[in-house]
């Protein structure tokens, strides 16, 4: 043992005697914070579950915690090892932690105190020494002893003394506690808290002094060494529990009217130290200071928040181990220095991190110790019955008497039971109660020394025996008894060889088998041995032998220890396989492998490897790493083996094969440990990625080329003209941008079909792209339309390429089936210059030069001019669509309706009117439709503003009809892009159906234009609609030049003669001739006639004349808003 070992051995087992003495802290604390009739009990407890966490912790605790073990088996190693006989530093580690579990379970103590039964505690302290600490301290620190990080630990969660492992491990089962055993009796009556005062507060001021004292050891035994760290350490709690004792007792001060100045300024000062221990070793004085305070105030906010719930802690256990400890240990994210955490994470990453131990800890925590406590609660009660808590647990519990008279007792009782684990009452603070202590303190080291020789001798599992010099055996211990499946009667007096299998024979020659112990344990190699010894019914087992000669006054006596090995045997053969198996594994896996030890010599490949590198692994075999993987970067450097290991992350490299072949790979090293963490090695994982390299690179160019042409697709083209907008705002350059948009390209589609279209397109793009200078970008936008990007480019010679591009489409001739076809283009050009706006504002002018040159004749070159009247027009335009949608969403369209009579008088149909659409804008004007349907049909909108009209309307009607018993039949205008369409045909279904209006009631005006668009789709949706019951009119009808040749295709009921034939009825021969015409073919098709803007009395009368049937305009009634019909005042929408 080194000195500077020594010295860390030494200070480590001071800092736990330090740490032992915050048992008495608790001690003292619990018991003056408590009545004195429970005092005893209360002592009692901090008193045993030191004994019991001792015990439990030894026997598992520490092996669960800091065993090395795997997903699929737990390692045994540390069970009730024998401390006595291994390395100075396990001992002192081992007693150490014990201390940190003791602290743990000593919490719940006091958080039940003065209503728990002892046995429950007992029970709840194994809990805790043999199953919760463990597992919790195993995820947090099991790598500080085996060098195998717990998974917390590997997330990078830091804790360095136990803000969460310990304190908060007791805190969370001290909750579950509380909650399941309730509150003592008469702290909480009729939703009033009842103060229970302590008895002795210098006690428990006492108490604090040890837990400052201890703490001192409890934070600087945790660096595991004495070294620079410890001195600040050892500041760093001391004054964040100067901090939360300073707070606390301002607070009390100011709040608490001074009745619990003490209770809080021990509490505050306790939770300095709680939320402090987590981070200690990497935060400032100052920042340690911040912290405690802040421990304090979730100290004191968890306290009123436990009596709100009801939920009786007596000490304050939870809020001070719990609620402090949670916030310290968040606190290591936001105040710990990064160089001194060393877990490589970001300010979040380790504020996740932390959130995440503290979560993973509380849950498995809570839930173990409530389901536990639940269950146990089944069995046994937790607490004492009424009267005992009445009476105090003192006398309840322990039947507490004079002190002398039962310490006699007690005394005379374990004479004659001779139960030295038993171990008599201590009153604190006493004469008799410290005679008491150091005769339990005496007796339990005694039990401690017989304990450890029963189980070398009696109690362990190992066989023990004696023989004489002839094998003749002369004593058994139990364990050989069982290991033989024989008798102390039939052993004793036996020779040796009745213990050992006739297979021996092969491996001990020279010697009887009468002999072969004797001679064994007579030799100077003490062992151990492997024997096949001889079981029940002569079956054979393998056993490990360890020998010893003792001389006595009768000659010498032989001792053997067997232990079975049977199992061990049964692990090794199946390791082998194992090994076996995972060396097919390795060959078998499709990527490469290549292992090196700790020289960077090759030690394995695998057949992947062996043909990505060229080098056979029988070849590879001891060869330098840099010899086998000759490897180079993505830009082509080369690189040295070792630090690219080192990196230990997976990198994209060119590995250079035996004989020159170049290939791109994937490459992920890992380090090699031994068992006791120290490298041996790496492992490095290799998978060829040329293939799937390629594939990335052809889909980039997919994802940035459209697949018809090859020429860029729009995301990229609007990627590159972003540069250029960028490009202009801060180096004041000068860029053009086309918009181009074929003229004539539905003719080659609808005459030949798409594939036609298809190849035109990829015609005209290897057609335009040598026009094009070598930094211009040719792109195509979607459809027939096409986007050029001219960077760096004077407007004047954009002009005159964007000529070459006209012409040279007005000249391309394309050729189909036998069928030559002629396209031209219209061209739209923007000026990219300072100022200029954003993308979307670019694009919208390009549209709106290229729209212009298709306006005025298409197959022109167009320029945006920004004050131009046409330009101000496509504005107007487009602020209109953001006016409409936000009509739409937002409700600000009205419905008007304008009355269509019969001209017949004695026509008594019922009322028919015209459904009307206006716009009410922010002054609450309405604005006519010829305002906004422009831009409505431009952009598309006209299918919502329909759906719009016809929802309303039909909602309107079926009011109507069934609430005023208004007789009604109303016409809706549809635009041509609802025509056909399949959601406006699926909404006028569902609303005639949910409005419950009669679909004869109903009828639909379309224009004559709309209809000639796309006949059969005009056809077929008139056909659905009038299998309902529909109605439709044909407005605007005459004003085509072939309208009578349409009629006779479309199933409709109304003509509505357009207007331009009804102004001038009165005065013009020629209309009244046209009006008369359209009449008599309406009749004789059975249709009816309707006469739209009838202003004057002369026109009505003319009308009846000619005997048209229906008139609409002025002269009859202006248009209304539809909610003055019949009794509603307010419009459905």
């Amino acid at each position: 043992m080194s000195e500077k070992e020594a010295i860390d051995l030494l200070w480590l087992i001071l800092a736990g005697i330090l740490v032992l003495t915050m048992q008495a802290g608790f001690l003292c604390l619990e018991s003056g914070l408590t009545r004195s009739k429970n005092a005893i009990n209360v002592a009692l407890k901090n008193a045993f579950d030191l004994l019991v966490v001792m015990a439990v912790y030894w026997f598992v605790g520490f092996n669960l915690m800091f065993g090395e073990h795997s997903a699929w088996a737990l390692d045994w190693r540390w069970v009730a090892t024998d401390f006595s006989q291994l390395g100075f530093w396990d001992a002192g580690f081992f007693f150490f932690q014990m201390t940190f579990c003791a602290t743990a379970a000593t919490i719940v103590s006091g958080a039940i105190a003065e209503r728990s039964r002892f046995i429950t505690y007992v029970l709840i302290t194994i809990l805790i020494a043999g199953v919760i600490y463990p597992v919790v301290g195993h995820w947090s620190w099991s790598g500080i002893f085996n060098g195998s990080n717990g998974w917390l630990q590997k997330k990078g969660f830091v804790d360095f003394a136990g803000s969460s492992v310990v304190h908060g491990v007791g805190g969370w089962v001290a909750l579950a506690a509380v909650i399941v055993i309730g509150p003592r009796q008469g702290r909480f009556k009729d939703g009033q808290v009842r103060e229970i005062s302590g008895s002795n507060l210098p006690m428990a001021m006492l108490g604090l002094m040890f837990f400052i004292i201890g703490w001192l050891g409890f934070n600087g035994g945790s660096v595991l060494a004495f070294d620079a760290r410890v001195p600040g350490i050892m500041v760093n709690t001391l004054m964040a529990a100067a901090a939360g004792g300073m707070v606390a007792l301002l607070i009390s001060y100011c709040l608490s009217g001074r009745h619990r100045v003490t209770t809080m300024t021990i509490n505050g000062t306790l939770a300095g130290l709680v939320a402090i221990t987590a981070g200690v070793h990497s935060v400032s004085t100052l920042a340690a200071m911040v912290i405690g305070a802040l421990g304090c105030l979730c100290m004191l906010a968890a306290e009123q928040l436990l009596l709100k719930f009801e939920l009786d802690d007596p000490v304050g256990a939870v809020p001070v181990h719990l609620v402090a400890g949670i916030w310290g240990t968040l606190a290591v994210a936001f105040f710990g220095r990064a160089e001194q955490l060393q877990t490589g994470l970001s300010f979040s990453g380790q504020l996740q991190a932390q959130l995440f131990g503290i979560v993973a800890i509380g849950l498995f925590s809570f839930s173990l110790a409530l389901v536990f406590l639940w269950l146990l609660k089944q069995l046994m009660p937790l607490r004492v019955s009424a009267e005992g808590e009445r009476d105090g647990l003192n006398v309840s519990e322990h039947g507490a008497r004079t002190e002398l008279v039962d310490l006699l007792q007690a005394m005379a009782g374990q004479e004659k039971s001779g139960d030295l684990q038993h171990k008599v009452h201590a009153e604190p603070f006493t004469e008799v109660g410290l005679i008491a202590a150091q005769y339990n303190r005496v007796m339990a080291r005694l039990n401690q020394m017989i304990t450890r020789t029963r189980l070398i001798v009696r109690d362990i599992r190992d066989g023990v025996i004696t023989f004489n010099s002839k094998g003749i055996i002369s004593s058994v211990n139990p364990g050989a008894e069982h290991l033989f499946a024989r008798s102390r009667a039939q052993l004793i007096g036996q020779s040796t060889a009745l213990l050992l299998h006739r297979n021996n024979s092969a491996l001990y020659t020279h010697a009887s088998p009468e002999q072969v112990l004797p001679r064994l344990a007579a030799s100077e190699n003490v062992g151990p041995h492997e024997l096949i010894a001889r079981g029940a019914d002569d079956q054979p087992f393998y056993i490990e032998v360890t020998t010893a000669a003792s001389p006595t006054e009768t000659g010498v006596q032989y001792s053997a220890v067997i232990r079975d090995i049977s199992e061990r045997k049964r692990i090794e053969e199946q390791l082998h396989r194992h090994s076996e198996l995972a060396q097919v594994t390795l060959e078998a896996i499709t990527e490469g492998v290549i292992t090196f030890d700790a020289q960077m010599h090759t030690v394995y490949l695998n057949p992947i490897a062996a043909a990505l590198t060229g080098w056979p692994s029988q070849q590879a075999f001891g060869k330098p790493a840099e010899q086998i993987l000759c490897l180079k970067s993505i830009q082509g450097d080369n690189m040295a083996v070792l630090p690219l290991f080192q990196q230990q992350k997976k990198q994209c490299l060119q590995l250079i094969k035996k004989g020159g072949k170049l290939s791109d790979i994937e490459l992920t090293p890992a380090p090699l440990h031994n068992h006791a963490g120290e490298p041996v090695g790496w492992v490095v994982v290799m998978q060829d990625v040329t293939h799937s390299k390629l594939l990335q690179q052809q889909l980039s160019f997919q994802a940035i080329h459209d697949p018809l042409t090859g020429l860029i697709n729009r995301r990229e083209f609007e990627r590159s003209l972003q540069s250029l907008i960028q490009d202009v705002e801060h180096h004041a350059s000068e860029h053009l941008l086309c918009y181009l948009d074929l003229d004539q390209f539905k003719i080659v589609n609808d005459t030949c079909g798409h594939q036609a279209g298809d190849e035109l397109l990829k015609q005209l793009a290897n057609t335009l792209k040598p026009l094009l200078r070598q930094s211009d970008i040719l792109a195509r936008l979607g459809g027939d339309e096409f986007g050029v990007l001219l960077s760096h480019c004077p407007l004047n010679q954009g002009q005159e390429i964007a000529e070459q591009l006209r012409e040279a489409v007005c000249g391309f001739h394309f050729s189909w089936g036998g069928q030559v076809f002629a396209v031209g283009v219209s061209i739209g050009i923007v000026h990219l210059t300072q100022p200029c706006g954003d993308l979307g504002i670019m694009l919208s002018k390009a549209d709106t030069a290229c729209y212009l040159a298709k306006n005025l004749g298409r197959n022109r070159v167009h320029l945006h001019l920004p004050d131009s009247s046409e330009v101000k027009l496509q504005t107007d335009q487009v602020q209109w669509v953001n006016r409409i949608r936000q009509a739409l969403n937002e409700d600000h369209f009205r419905l008007f309706c304008q009355p269509i009579m019969a001209l017949d008088q004695a026509d008594i149909s019922p009322a028919h009117y015209e459904i009307l659409l206006r716009l009410k804008d922010a002054r609450g004007h309405m604005v006519p439709p010829g305002a906004f349907l422009p831009s409505a049909e431009r952009f598309n909108l006209m299918p919502q503003i329909d759906l719009w009209v016809i929802r309303n309307t039909l909602a309107w009607m079926g009011g109507q009809l069934r609430g005023n018993h208004l007789d009604l039949h109303c016409s809706i205008n549809l635009s041509g892009a609802s025509i056909g369409h399949p959601e406006c045909l699926k909404t006028i279904r569902e609303q005639l159906t949910k409005r419950q209006v009669p679909a004869h009631r109903v009828c639909f005006e379309i224009t004559e234009t709309t209809a000639m668009a796309d006949l059969k789709k005009a056809q077929d949706f008139i056909g659905e609609l009038r299998a309902l019951g529909c109605k439709f009119a044909l407005d605007d009808f005459g004003s085509g030049l072939s309208s009578f040749g349409y009629l006779k295709h479309l199933s409709v009921d109304y003509l509505k003669i357009d207007g331009i034939f009804i102004r001038e009825l009165a005065q013009s021969p020629i209309d009244r001739a046209m009006v008369d015409s359209i009449n008599t073919i309406g009749h004789i098709m059975g249709l009816k006639t309707v006469a739209e803007f009838v202003e004057d009395g002369a026109t009505l009368e003319i009308l009846r004349q000619l005997g048209v049937d229906y008139a609409q305009g002025y002269h009859l009634g202006r248009p209304q808003p539809l909610e003055s019909l019949g009794n509603a005042h307010v419009m459905l929408r």
